[in-house]
């Protein structure tokens, strides 16, 4: 029963960041299904299957307002304790640097905030190769934030993370 609620939460978290981190775009130049057929074929060989603790990803867009660094970001909210790796792969752009923050969720102005806490792990994803990030989360965090960032402006740049026990190997 926890496993099967796990694989709802990340798939609703998943596809709540990809369609936030896709939504907002004045680039009609992609097709709408731009990169669905890669994030599926990354989910099936990276996903963890049943012993899957979740994942996020999606496409790194240029909002008319930012300058410098292209951003995104996904807050996996669950029971993580624990170690873990997290698997990252990206595609159509040369790096994306992955951020992972342990958080605590708390109420504020009649919403939820996640505030993030101490740096899990880092690194750079070279597209075209696995990433792999170990991480250990500490008990009491509510969850884990995965911050990525590319100096990629095209508009094309795709992420994908998976959160799997330590050691599991696709």
């Amino acid at each position: 029963m926890l496993k099967t609620r796990r694989r709802l939460l990340s798939a609703i978290a998943a596809t709540g960041v990809m369609l936030t981190l896709t939504g907002c775009s004045g680039h009609d130049a992609f097709p709408k299904d731009y990169g669905h057929a890669w994030f599926d074929r990354m989910s099936s060989l990276l996903g963890g299957g049943e012993s899957a603790a979740g994942g996020a990803g999606g496409q790194l867009l240029v909002e008319d307002d930012e300058r410098g660094a292209v951003t995104g970001s996904a807050a996996l909210e669950y029971d993580l304790s624990g170690p873990y790796d997290v698997l990252a792969v990206c595609r159509s752009t040369a790096i994306v640097h992955l951020t992972i923050r342990d958080f605590t969720a708390r109420k504020e102005h009649g919403g939820e905030s996640t505030n993030p806490r101490s740096v899990l792990d880092e690194g750079d994803i070279v597209c075209g190769a696995t990433t792999r990030l170990s991480i250990t989360v500490p008990a009491d965090a509510d969850g884990i934030v995965l911050d990525v960032s590319t100096a990629d402006r095209s508009g094309r740049a795709l992420w994908d993370a998976f959160v799997v026990p330590r050691g599991w190997t696709p």
